[in-house]
């Protein structure tokens, strides 16, 4: 993947968005028989409609459903959940095989799973591996090449 600069939070957001429909290509979910592949956004959302063209596309073979939601119930069940804050993570423990996206400082120290850091006007990934690894996931060496392991190392 090539480094990504960001210089205005238009170009940061559609950046995070191109990386959220790429973890559905380097990620894989066990199979739960959902005919969609559902993204979800908690609590705030910073994408507005930058995100919404990810509708037109697909993901294991479903379509991609996005879904802004103020709080978890349960339905629908998040194959993807960006949360903004930590408190929104702390509010939205997914659990099972829910990918946790997240962009605030320590956001993959504090449990999440993946974390995006702006740093020198780049976004660079930071990834908690036993927290995707506990919920079933697997992830392509690919992702983690280019990533900031948390919490483990990839050789494990």
């Amino acid at each position: 993947m090539p480094v990504l600069y960001a210089d205005d939070s238009s170009v940061e957001y559609k950046i995070k968005a191109g990386y959220l429909y790429n973890f559905t290509k380097f990620i894989t979910w066990p199979a739960d028989g959902s005919s969609t592949f559902n993204l979800c956004i908690l609590g705030a959302d910073p994408f507005g409609n930058l995100i919404d063209t990810i509708e037109q596309r697909s993901a294991s073979g479903r379509p991609i459903k996005l879904f802004r939601l103020e709080r978890l119930t349960g339905e629908p069940h998040c194959h993807i959940l960006f949360a903004s804050t930590a408190k929104a993570l702390a509010m939205g423990q997914g659990g099972g095989s829910t990918l946790t996206v997240g962009e605030n400082e320590g956001f993959a120290a504090q449990g999440g799973m993946i974390g995006f850091v702006n740093k020198d006007s780049r976004i660079k990934l930071q990834i908690n591996l036993p927290a995707i690894r506990q919920n079933g996931l697997q992830i392509s060496a690919k992702l983690l090449e280019v990533a900031d392991i948390i919490g483990g190392n990839s050789h494990d």
